[in-house]
C-alpha cells in the first residue's frame, strides 16, 4: 500500500550546510564550490536513478545547469545564516513504475513550485539495498529567491507561509492520487493527520450502523485500527546520510523500532481483514445454500398431499367444534331441568 510522506526543510548556512554539496550528494555528482573552494564529489553514489532541472520561464539558460545554479546561489547570498534552498522529499507510490513515478513528480513540481516562479532540481532515488524496497522517493531542492532574465531577484517570503505548505502537502497527494487511479490501486493516501483520518473513519462506521450496513461498519472499524498508531519519526538528514553509509544510528533505531510496530499494525489488519471476508464469505454461502435448496425444494415440490392433509386436519377441527357446541347445548338442557 502507498504512503504519504511529505517533508519540506530548509537548507541553511547556520546549521554548516552547502546548497552545492546538497546537490552534488542529491544528484550523485562531482561540483565544485566555488565559494569554499572545495570539491563535492559524490558521483560514485549509487541508488540515484535520474535527476534534472526545471526551470520557469524566462529563466537564464546558465541557471539550467547544475554547478551554475547552484553556485550562483551561493553567491548572491551574503549572510552568514542565510536560508539557501528549501528542499522537499516525498515518498513515490511503489505501485507505479519508474515512468510513472518520474511523471508524477515532474508533473507536480511544475505545477507546485516552477509556476510559482522557483527552479527546482529533481531528484528521484530508488530503495536502499538493505531497506525496504517499497522506499521510492524523490528530492527537490528548490531556491528561496524569484529569477528574472539576469538572473536572481529578491526573496520570495509568501513561499514561506504556513498555507502555502498545508496546500502543498494537499497537493501532493491529489497528483498522486490521480496517477494511483490510473492504474486501479486499491488505496489512495491521504494528507490528513493520522488522527483526522481515524476519527473519520469511526465517524463512516456509526453512519454505516445506523443505515444497517454491519458489513461496511465492520471494513471502516479495521481501518480505524490501522490508524491508531504514532507517525513514523523524521530523524534528520544527517541520520539518514550516516545510516545510508552503513553507520547505524541511535535516531535509525528509534525509526526502525516504530517501523516495526507500523508492520506489526499492518500485519494484524490483513488478518483482521481476512478473518472477516472469510467470515462475510462462510455467512454467505451458508445463506444462499439454505435459501437455494428452501427455494428448489418448493419448486420441485407435490403440494397435493400437503392439501389433502390440511383439508382433513380442517374438516376434524370443525367436527370438534361442532360436538363441543353440541354438548354445550345438552348440558343447558340438563341444568334448566333440574331446576323444574
Amino acid at each position: 500500500m502507498a504512503i504519504y510522506h511529505f517533508s519540506a526543510k530548509m537548507i541553511s548556512r547556520s546549521t554548516g550546510r552547502s546548497a552545492v554539496a546538497a546537490a552534488a550528494y542529491r544528484t550523485a555528482e562531482r561540483i565544485e564550490d566555488q565559494r569554499q573552494g572545495l570539491e563535492h564529489d559524490y558521483s560514485n553514489r549509487t541508488g540515484v536513478l535520474s535527476s534534472e532541472i526545471l526551470v520557469p520561464e524566462g529563466t537564464p539558460d546558465s541557471l539550467k545547469d547544475r554547478a551554475t545554479l547552484w553556485n550562483a546561489v551561493e553567491a548572491v547570498e551574503r549572510r552568514k545564516d542565510a536560508q539557501l534552498a528549501r528542499e522537499v522529499t516525498v515518498a513515490l507510490p511503489h505501485e507505479l513504475d519508474d515512468a510513472q513515478r518520474g511523471a508524477l513528480v515532474r508533473s507536480f513540481v511544475q505545477t507546485a513550485f516552477v509556476d510559482r516562479g522557483m527552479i527546482a532540481d529533481v531528484a528521484l532515488h530508488a530503495p536502499g539495498k538493505e531497506g525496504d524496497q517499497r522506499n521510492h522517493h524523490a528530492h527537490i531542492m528548490l531556491t528561496t529567491r524569484s529569477v528574472g532574465e539576469d538572473g536572481f531577484e529578491g526573496k520570495d517570503r509568501s513561499w514561506n507561509s504556513k498555507e502555502l505548505l498545508e496546500d502543498w502537502r494537499e497537493s501532493w497527494a491529489g497528483h498522486a492520487n490521480s496517477y494511483l487511479r490510473e492504474i486501479e490501486a486499491a488505496r489512495e493516501i491521504d494528507h490528513r493527520s493520522l488522527e483526522a483520518q481515524r476519527d473519520e473513519k469511526l465517524d463512516l462506521k456509526k453512519q454505516a450502523h445506523e443505515r444497517g450496513d454491519e458489513r461496511a461498519a465492520h471494513e471502516l472499524e479495521i481501518e480505524a485500527v490501522e490508524l491508531d498508531r504514532d507517525p513514523l519519526p523524521d530523524i534528520g538528514w544527517k541520520a539518514w546520510g550516516m545510516e545510508r553509509r552503513g553507520i547505524q544510528t541511535a535516531a535509525g533505531d528509534l525509526w526502525r523500532e516504530a517501523r516495526g510496530r507500523l508492520e506489526d499494525v499492518r500485519e494484524l489488519v490483513s488478518e483482521l481483514r481476512e478473518r472477516f471476508a472469510d467470515t462475510y464469505a462462510r455467512v454467505r454461502d451458508v445463506a444462499e445454500q439454505s435459501l437455494g435448496g428452501l427455494a428448489e425444494a418448493l419448486r420441485g415440490a407435490d403440494f397435493t398431499a400437503l392439501k389433502e392433509t390440511n383439508d382433513y386436519v380442517r374438516e376434524q377441527e370443525r367436527e370438534a367444534e361442532r360436538s363441543a357446541e353440541k354438548e354445550h347445548d345438552i348440558g343447558i338442557d340438563r341444568e334448566r331441568g333440574h331446576s323444574l
